[in-house]
């Protein structure tokens, strides 16, 4: 076997292997050894220089113009998040339901613990103190923990 098969299958391999095992360091041996072995079965010397050389620039500038312009486009949109959170702001991952808190409502789908229920005509998810809760029944916030909605069934 030639050097350029060599190489090339190598490159291959190594790329497949790096599916398998993540990493990154067999990935990018294995693109240096497909480049060589491109380099070598064109011959080597400077003409297969500037042809290996230039498909890799052409490929990197191909490369670079899609991460720059693929994330501002409108098909995009739905993978990009674009609202930043100012370190002046503080974290804010949970909104506030502190405004529910004894608020009453009906239970919407089984809470088993957690569930679904309607309070002041929205849909929230919601979370007994491990009570298996039936549809149709009345539920009371007794209790805000984050984002975690607690709840107990009223005994009307």
């Amino acid at each position: 076997m030639s050097l350029d098969t060599v190489l090339l299958v190598g490159g291959a391999v190594l790329i497949g292997l790096e599916i398998v095992v993540p990493g990154g360091i067999l990935g990018a041996i294995g693109v240096v050894s497909l480049i060589a072995g491109f380099f070598f079965f064109l011959g080597g010397g400077w003409d297969a220089f500037c042809i290996v050389g230039g498909t890799v620039a052409v490929l990197a500038a191909i490369s670079a113009l899609l991460f720059w312009f693929i994330p501002s486009s409108v098909s995009w949109n739905p993978f990009v998040l674009r609202e930043k959170q100012k370190n002046s702001e503080g974290y804010t991952g949970a909104g506030d339901y502190s405004a529910y808190l004894g608020k009453r409502g009906k239970v919407i789908a089984p809470l088993r613990p957690a569930g679904t229920a309607l309070i002041d005509g929205e849909r929230m998810d919601v979370v007994s103190f491990g009570d298996y809760i039936d549809k149709d029944a009345e539920i009371e916030i007794v209790k805000i923990e984050g984002s975690k909605i607690l709840v107990k069934q009223v005994n009307s």
